[in-house]
């Protein structure tokens, strides 16, 4: 058990105090199992807070997140993750480096959703590829499409060209606005008509 935990540290890249506490596998079906990988931190660890300083644990929480297949097993991570009391006076939890706050998925999860997405599959079929629910996929989506959003410079910007596309069969619409010098995209939203130019 021990060589596979430092496997599973060494693939996580887990990087002091982290270390990987327990690894279970349970069989749900003939083909298809879980995967839960406990990670923990080492005790009297110190964490650093927004100012740089290192700061006691002052409780923790549990938190899990679905990590990328094992094989064709899912596979979560669980993790006790400290709060600290900050050099300001203020508990508040520790950021962990496998996973960004509020997200039930690690990163590499969501690296790899954002890949299918990218390569123009639709999120309801990449939802059913990572055996998620799709408007988990679509709020994951939406963070890194706003991540990406808030660094475009959009300086100098004086020709764009405005279209819109159908959606689906029917009447629904999205209109795009393009920069035409370095042709590509810098907005787009639901509709076609003057309200949505506004």
């Amino acid at each position: 058990m021990e060589n596979s935990k430092k496997l599973f540290e060494i693939a996580l890249q887990l990087e002091s105090p982290w270390f990987i506490k327990d690894v279970k596998f349970k069989a749900i079906g003939k083909t298809h199992g879980q995967l839960d990988i406990y990670l923990d931190f080492r005790a009297g660890a110190k964490f650093q807070d927004e100012t740089g300083a290192l700061c006691p644990v002052h409780d923790t929480r549990i938190k899990t997140w679905q990590h990328l297949d094992f094989f064709q097993h899912t596979c979560y991570l669980h993790a006790r993750v400290p709060r600290i009391k900050t050099s300001t006076g203020f508990v508040r939890l520790v950021e962990i480096p496998w996973a960004r706050p509020n997200s039930g998925f690690t990163l590499l999860f969501e690296a790899f959703a954002m890949t299918l997405i990218e390569c123009e599959m639709p999120v309801n079929s990449a939802a059913k590829i990572l055996k998620v629910w799709a408007p988990r996929l679509w709020r994951v989506f939406d963070f890194w499409i706003g991540q990406a959003r808030s660094t475009v410079d959009l300086t100098g910007l004086n020709k764009i060209g405005i279209d819109e596309t159908s959606t689906k069969r029917g009447h629904n619409y999205v209109m795009l606005s393009a920069d035409l010098a370095k042709r590509r995209v810098i907005f787009a939203c639901p509709g076609k008509d003057e309200s949505t130019i506004g």
